[in-house]
This record gives C-alpha cells, structure tokens and sequence, in this order.
C-alpha cells in the first residue's frame, strides 16, 4: 500500500486555508496536519492551493445524440482539467434520459468513458414535454441517478411541477429546475432586455420568464416539503424570493454560474453568438445581486452550465445560434481572476460553492476529511494561462471567454486516490 504525501500545502480544510499537509493511501485521506513526514512519496506544493475536488451539479454532456458536440469522454477530461471529480449530466439528450433503460445505458457508458465520478438526472417529464411524468420510482432507483431535472425546458403547469415535487419527496430526492415562464418569452427573443438589445433591434428576454416560476415553486415546494435547487440563477428578483425562502425553507437551494457573475449584456461584442446563453447576461443590478446572494449565502453553488456546440451550428447571427457555452475547464480560473482577486466574493466562499455545497445537495459523501475518498485538485493561483482554442479540452470552443487571462493553473488531479500531474 502506497502512501503519497502532498506537503507544505495552503489546504482548504474546515472552512480555511492553512498551511497543512494531506496523506493519502490508495484512495482514502489517511491524515491531515502541519509537519507530517512519513510517506512513500513526497510531493511537495509549496504555497499551492489543494482544495476538495469540485462538484459540477449542472453540465451538458450530450451523449447520446448529439456526440458531434461532446462526448461523455470529451466532457468529463474537460471537467478533469477544471479540477473536477464529480458531475452531473442533464438529461436532455437522444433519448432523452426518462426511463430506466436509457439510465443503464449511460451508466455503461460512463464505467467505459468517464474521467471524473459521473451522474445524472433523470427527466422530470418524459422527452421534456411536460405532458407526463417519468417513473420517479423506478428512476431514482438506479444509483447513477441524483435527481430530477427537465433543464433546458421549464415545467410550464403549476399541477406538473406539483406532481413532480410530491414524487420526488416521496423518493428522497430533489427537484433542479430550470425555471422559465414560456408564457413571457417573445419569438425570436435572444438575450437580455435592456440595452444592447434595444440599440441592435433584437428581441429581449425579460427577467418574469426566470423568476415567474421560482416564485411558483418555492411556494410549492415549502407546502410539500421536497428538496428543491434552481438552475443558473440570473436575475436579482429570484435571488430575493430564494433568499426569503430560506429564513423558513432549508431544502430549498440554488445555484449561480462563473458567466453570470462576471459578464454583464454590456460585456456583448460585435454581435458575437458566444456570448448567448439561456438565461441570457443581464443586467449590472443583477449580476451584484447574485454576488450578494453568494457573500450571504443565499445562493450557496457555483455551477456552471456547460453547454457545448459544434462551431458550424454556433457559428451564426446571434438571433439564430444555438443557447449556450462551454465553461467547466475554466471555471475556478475565472472566478478566481475576476471574482476573488478582485475582492468580491472571498476564495473560501468560492472553493466551497464549488464543492462542498454541491455534494451536499445531491446528497454524495465528499469532503478534504480523514476517512474520505481522496478526491483533490491542487492549483498554482501565481501562474497565469490564457484561454485559447488550442487548449480548450472539450469537443467544442464555444466560449465569450477565449484569449482571455486567467490566473490558476491546475497543477495535480486526484481521483480516488489517483494522481494526474498536470
């Protein structure tokens, strides 16, 4: 039995960084202190961060279907080389992931392709039609599955999403919505309403289409009692009714992505698609809204929505392309460059919402503890990168944020107890 011993660390442990050391044997954390010597294998990381691995709840792996956007391989090495040791994939894909045959079939695909510890949602309703609900029994039998979600469509009936809820609760598990009014959505309607919309005549999309049905299912989930998470929170109302929820409602949570938190409809360029996404960039007032709910733990996950598209189907006017962007690779270097140095959110704040908050809700065991699994990810904050398409890991390059600087270079990735030098 190999023990391996990443010493003189900055660890985030118990909700600090400390200078502490990590000891690892086989796949398990065997202990965690200040001067630890005694291993098989040093290695030294000086000044570098060494974090709990972290936790995507909300990524598009479109396997199977649309593999000519990603792969379940692409994906996941992707999330790998953002520090990533656990996801979740959404279940709109082809076929859509409503039944207990489709689950078993991605689970194989997963045990054969997989680079992190791979999960999905089953759909809420069968192919996303919101006309019928999927077995909940039967589904959130299967081990793969953490919970229900129809993302990418809302749940448009009040008594639908109230279904769900009850057979969610009565199978342990959890609703994450994607919260869209379609009632409130105009044809054509591509980003934000507000100005950059107005000045280049393009249909808006206003903030009732996102909070109109939090509202609704904040008030029904409180009723029924069922664990509930909000999608790519975007708007300073649905922080507000996710905040006032949870003064009485602790199974209710949400979640923020990097994109959000730091580029506002302003940030826009030249029209350029890449910069499209469902819900759309909003407004200043917004996005310091969701950094408030961050800093006050209303929102209490960072995710990041990982959408990715083949360049000839997001290579279109803005009106036209695809919803959408890549963001799992970057995540943390973003936040980190554009959030944390910048004094806005503090790096404890954002190493937990980016993993101990979301294995909480989805309910797996993982945590930088003695006993656990040693799922880790070690980063140099002093060394800067830029993100270009060459070094985009996905299948797809999809981003607003190619040719930016980032600082955080992912240095070690381990995966139950497995050490991948960067």
């Amino acid at each position: 039995m190999t023990k391996v011993l990443f010493k003189n660390g900055n660890v985030f442990y118990h909700g600090k960084i400390q200078k502490l050391d990590v000891l690892i044997e086989n796949d398990k954390i065997i202990d965690i202190k200040q001067n630890i010597d005694q291993a098989d294998e040093i290695i030294d990381i000086a000044d570098k961060l060494l974090t709990p691995g972290f936790v995507d709840i909300h990524v598009h792996l479109r396997e199977p279907g649309f593999e000519h956007k990603e792969t379940i391989a692409t994906g996941t090495n992707s999330a790998k080389y953002g520090g990533y040791t656990h996801l979740v994939a959404m279940a709109n894909t082809i076929p859509c992931m409503d039944d207990v045959e489709t689950i078993r079939d991605f689970k194989r695909r997963v045990e054969k392709d997989a680079k992190v510890h791979t999960y999905t949602y089953s759909a809420i309703t069968k192919e996303l039609k919101g006309q019928e609900l999927v077995d909940f029994d039967a589904n959130s039998k299967e081990t793969i599955v953490v919970g229900f979600s129809d993302d990418g469509k809302g749940v448009q009936s009040k008594d639908m999403m109230e279904a769900a809820m009850k057979a969610a609760k009565t199978n342990d598990s959890i609703i994450v919505a994607h919260c869209e009014d379609e009632g409130e959505l105009k044809p054509g309607a591509c980003i934000n309403e507000g100005n950059y919309a107005k000045d280049h005549d393009l249909v808006g999309i206003n903030n009732a289409s996102e909070y109109n049905h939090v509202v609704r299912d904040l008030k029904l989930a409180d009723e029924i009692g069922n664990r509930y998470h909000i999608c790519h929170i975007s708007t300073k109302e649905t922080v507000a009714a996710l905040k006032e929820a949870r003064k009485t409602n602790s199974l209710v949570s949400g979640e923020a992505c990097p994109h959000h938190l730091i580029l506002t409809d302003d940030n826009i360029k030249n029209l350029n698609p890449n910069y499209k996404m469902n819900p759309p960039l909003r407004s200043k007032e917004d996005l310091e809204a969701l950094i408030a709910g961050i800093n006050d733990g209303t929102v209490t996950v960072i995710s990041t929505d990982h959408a990715p598209h083949a360049i000839a189907e997001k290579n279109k006017p803005i009106d036209k392309a695809p919803f959408g962007i890549i963001g799992n690779q970057h995540a943390f270097s973003l936040m980190y460059t554009y959030i944390v140095k910048k004094g806005l959110i503090p790096l404890e704040k954002v190493l937990t919402c980016m993993s101990l908050n979301p294995a909480k809700v989805i309910e797996i065991d993982h945590d930088l503890e003695i006993g656990y699994k040693a799922n880790l990810a070690v980063f140099d904050l002093e060394e800067e990168y830029t993100i270009t398409k060459d070094n985009i890991k996905s299948k797809s390059i999809n981003t607003p944020f190619l040719d930016t600087k980032c600082y955080g270079v992912l240095k070690y990735h381990v995966l139950d107890g497995v050490i991948t030098r960067i």
